[in-house]
């Protein structure tokens, strides 16, 4: 290691700061209908976030008020069949899942499914993911509308409002697995009532 990239403190006390918690959803009743308005409005995935914000509302919340054909409430159990469709029909997917401290993103197919007891585990040679089934307690697909066409992802939430993940097709020239993906979520189970 070059001592240019070493820490000029070497003690060996580390502070953290502790974990905010998650925010639950938030929802501006008097704003749902501009919410609906703006959102068809998106060219790109990444303006929602700000769109949300704007409007005094987070994620959850803003999937929670649009609804269809927005968002799409579905089974906490349809995660689970949305990993064991993808890895049966070797559809690539761009995965995200996040901690305080960093993002991980895979892209390409899933291979190697382990379930064991509540876990939920990918255990594939560049990728690991071990998701807590019974952690999940929302599930979404959403539709944003891009430059490229409509973006569909599947989120999970935690019983606090966290988002756990994101998945999407992976829209690459050549290899547009977006319709495939779009297929699979399609005959995920809807949360009915």
């Amino acid at each position: 290691m070059t001592r240019s990239l070493a820490s000029d403190d070497q003690s060996q006390d580390a502070v953290f700061d502790t974990r905010m918690r998650a925010e639950p959803a938030k929802i501006a009743k008097d704003k749902i209908d501009i919410l609906r308005s703006e959102w068809k409005r998106l060219t790109d995935t990444h303006q929602f976030l700000r769109l949300v914000s704007k409007l005094k509302m987070n994620r959850l919340g803003a999937y929670r008020a649009a609804g269809l054909p927005f968002a799409r409430k579905l089974t906490p159990d349809s995660i689970v069949a949305l990993l064991g469709a993808l890895q049966r029909t070797e559809t690539e997917i761009m995965l995200f899942v996040g901690n305080e401290g960093c993002i991980q993103i895979h892209s390409g197919p899933l291979s190697t499914l382990k379930p064991m007891g509540p876990w939920q585990n990918v255990m594939d040679p560049r990728f690991n993911l071990h998701l807590r089934q019974d952690e999940v307690a929302e599930v979404w697909t959403v539709e944003k509308p891009t430059q490229r066409g409509m973006a569909t992802s599947v989120e999970a939430f935690d019983a606090h409002g966290a988002l756990i993940m994101q998945i999407f097709g992976v829209p690459k020239e050549g290899r547009d697995s977006r319709p495939a993906f779009r297929a699979i979520v399609a005959d995920l189970s809807e949360v009915t009532a």
